[in-house]
């Protein structure tokens, strides 16, 4: 080989190692950002106490959020929420709030950089620490809602009910004797709707559906707008409020009414 050809290919090689080194610079570049872009409440935490003076709102030091209603010692539902990819468990105060007024107790864990899907078994921790709660509800909202899914899934006889936010199961789930709940709005433009269809199939046989008009993907969290989401045709007030209001309905007819309750 001549001394030409062989400086060619040298040059040629050191050409692709500084292709593939950018390449994977950019990369963990863009993940970086995705992973520590978090997005909190846009709303300070004593703002929402304010509002919701018939609850106890408590911030844990890594920034868990534990919602109690006034009367905690008589309840003895917790629902456990799962955040959407990258928000903050602040930002679902306002929504979780208002199941708490009446009567439920909320969680929603601080995540490994808030995404559900990096730390699915944080439920575990939270009903291991409370015996005293004697059914648990498993929600999530966007990706949490499909790590909830796979939760609630693996833990049949812990799990008593999902619902599913924004979001669809990532199990098949059709053999689960599991009361499930989603709700999405009709202007969300997060939601892969196409995949959501066909994943019904997989849902449990007791499963419900609700549609709020009006409602966009982000709504359900007070974080402001998110990318490639469309305008909402009502306010985040009334899109919570009317999650709040068909969550409670769910609960009071497929969780607190059950016998093991009484």
């Amino acid at each position: 080989m001549s001394k030409k050809k062989h400086t060619k290919r040298k040059t040629a090689s050191r050409i692709v190692l500084i292709v593939i080194a950018a390449i994977l610079l950019l990369s963990a570049v863009v993940v970086g950002m995705c992973l520590f872009n978090e997005r909190p409440a846009v709303q300070a935490v004593a703002t929402y106490q304010s509002a919701y003076f018939d609850t106890i709102i408590n911030v844990d030091d890594d920034g868990g959020v534990e919602i109690l209603p006034q009367n905690k010692e008589d309840a003895k539902i917790g629902l456990i929420f799962y955040v959407g990819a990258q928000i903050k468990p602040n930002a679902y105060i306002p929504l979780l709030a208002q199941i708490a007024e009446q009567g439920y107790v909320c969680f929603i864990p601080n995540l490994t950089f808030n995404m559900a899907a990096l730390e699915p078994l944080a439920a575990e921790e939270i009903i291991s620490a409370h015996p005293e709660i004697k059914s648990w509800v498993l929600a999530g909202h966007s990706m949490g809602g499909l790590t909830a899914s796979g939760f609630a899934d693996d833990h049949r006889d812990t799990i008593d009910g999902l619902i599913l936010i924004a979001a669809y199961t990532n199990r098949d789930m059709s053999d689960a004797e599991l009361p499930t709940l989603a709700i999405f709005g009709d202007t969300d433009g997060v939601m892969n709707k196409s995949l959501y269809e066909k994943r019904k199939a997989w849902n449990p046989a007791d499963f419900e559906e609700y549609i709020i008009t009006g409602a966009n993907h982000a709504q359900y969290g007070d974080y402001g707008k998110q990318p490639r989401d469309n305008d909402a045709t009502i306010t985040a007030e009334e899109q919570q409020k009317q999650t709040s209001d068909m969550i409670l309905d769910w609960l009071s007819r497929n969780i607190a009414g059950k016998e093991h309750l009484q």
